[in-house]
């Protein structure tokens, strides 16, 4: 899970980098990239959440 929200983070900042420099040029902006940067802080957030519980239930298999 936290590959995948690395991944998604880098592709999210980069589409709202593309989607920064398609305005000021006039163009119309969809803000996918916002989409995807949510995504990935989720994903990276459960990974570690997911950690913690397995080290948890380590610790309280081994009392």
């Amino acid at each position: 899970m936290k590959t995948w929200g690395i991944i998604l983070i880098v592709l999210g900042s980069l589409n709202v980098l593309r989607d920064i420099l398609a305005a000021a040029n006039g163009e119309n902006i969809n803000g996918a990239g916002l989409a995807f940067i949510v995504l990935g802080a989720y994903l990276l957030h459960r990974g570690k959440q997911k950690e913690q519980e397995k080290s948890d239930h380590d610790k309280w298999s081994q009392s």
